[in-house]
């Protein structure tokens, strides 16, 4: 059996490199692509306990995690229904443990392109607070205004951080994506340095074959 020479080798490595690179991207972008049953339960607002502030309600929250509290400026909740201006009135709330007594941080990070809207029934919301849960059970949520005034009435949803939760779900394969092509892009430019200097070597070797007859 006829012995590859070394530069056999290093063309044989030029060619493996960008396949190996494209393998692995293809592997890396099926690992973290999301179930669509599981993006779509991520987009289910039913999931958010709806409250009617000024007032207070018993949450249940079943999982530790992060969660969040949405002003949902045009909602429907008993059969009524609010539409208010997307700028939030600004009550005061506050979650509070029901085992321990202890409040609950909701920590402020309203951003205007963190919304959602729902069409049947017709619901619009606004990321309003985030807060960590971490002994799942029974919270008491209340919201009221500074000045004690019982209007005007808006709805606050409390429930999964699920723009935080699309992110992660879509997010990842996307990352995913662009770290494996970043990886092939190299790997191609790694092939394409290694042919040229192997053919470079080669042709330098020609040429003193050359000379020496």
């Amino acid at each position: 059996m006829k012995k590859m020479k070394p530069s056999g080798w290093f063309f044989l490595l030029a060619v493996l490199l960008p396949i190996f690179a494209c393998v692995g991207a293809i592997v890396l972008v099926y690992v973290t692509a999301p179930n669509l049953t599981d993006v779509m339960k991520v987009l289910d607002t039913d999931d958010l306990t709806r409250v009617v502030v000024p007032g207070e309600k018993e949450i249940y929250i079943s999982e530790s995690g992060d969660y969040a509290v949405y002003y949902e400026y045009r909602s429907v909740v008993d059969g009524v229904s609010y539409n208010r201006n997307e700028s939030l009135p600004n009550p005061r709330c506050q979650l509070t443990s029901q085992k321990t007594g202890q409040a609950v941080e909701l920590a402020p990070t309203i951003v205007a392109g963190n919304v959602y809207t729902t069409y049947n029934p017709e619901r619009a919301g606004v990321l309003f607070k985030r807060f960590s849960i971490d002994q799942p059970g029974n919270y008491d949520f209340s919201c009221q205004y500074p000045s004690g005034t019982s209007t005007p009435k808006v709805v606050m949803a409390v429930g999964p951080n699920f723009i935080l939760e699309f992110f992660n779900a879509v997010g990842k394969p996307i990352a995913a994506i662009l770290i494996g092509a970043f990886v092939f892009v190299w790997a191609c430019a790694i092939s394409l340095l290694i042919i040229g200097i192997v053919a470079l070597k080669r042709q330098h070797s020609k040429k003193t074959l050359a000379s020496e007859t």
